[in-house]
């Protein structure tokens, strides 16, 4: 009996994990259909024109209507809803004279009914203050159709952190 039971809970387990892995191929091996992936380039790009413009409207246009999106800024802070999204990046608009961001690399995965989207971008920014400077910023979102548009239902982006000295570039 004992004999029994082992077989069968190998058997089981050996059932679950096959089953499992076909799941996941078949997860990590869809691929996007080409329009989709256009529009999503090109929500990318509306989200870099309204940075160039410093249109905190249109980055609130490209989020979800749902009080539940989200954005997590560079510094870490986040912020919920449309009409809080706009305030906080036309409050950070307001800090600068001029900004561009261009997109160095993208990838697009599927994820349920929506799509996540990770990449690096580089702004080239002057401050009100006078200061230049290059910044990479490193970005994660989910984003989904709503009313026949694509639109992030969250962003977060961050900088990554620069070493304090060459010794620790090196680690």
């Amino acid at each position: 009996m004992n004999s029994f039971r082992s077989i069968s809970g190998f058997t089981v387990a050996r059932v679950f994990y096959v089953y499992l892995g076909s799941c996941l191929h078949a997860q990590t091996s869809t691929t996007l259909d080409q329009k989709v992936v256009a529009a999503n380039r090109e929500l990318d790009q509306r989200l870099m024109d309204a940075h160039a413009l410093k249109d905190a409207g249109l980055v609130e246009s490209l989020f979800s209507e749902s009080p539940d999106a989200f954005f997590i800024d560079p510094t870490g802070d986040m912020t919920k809803g449309g009409s809080n999204i706009r305030q906080e990046w036309a409050a950070w608009f307001d800090t600068l004279e001029t900004i561009r961001g261009d997109i160095r690399d993208v990838s697009y995965i599927p994820a349920g009914e929506g799509v996540i989207g990770v990449g690096t971008v580089i702004y080239t920014r002057k401050l009100k203050n006078g200061t230049a400077d290059r910044k990479t910023a490193i970005w994660t979102d989910y984003r989904r159709m709503e009313k026949g548009r694509w639109v992030y239902v969250f962003r977060h982006a961050h900088w990554p952190l620069e070493p304090r000295d060459s010794a620790v570039a090196h680690k």
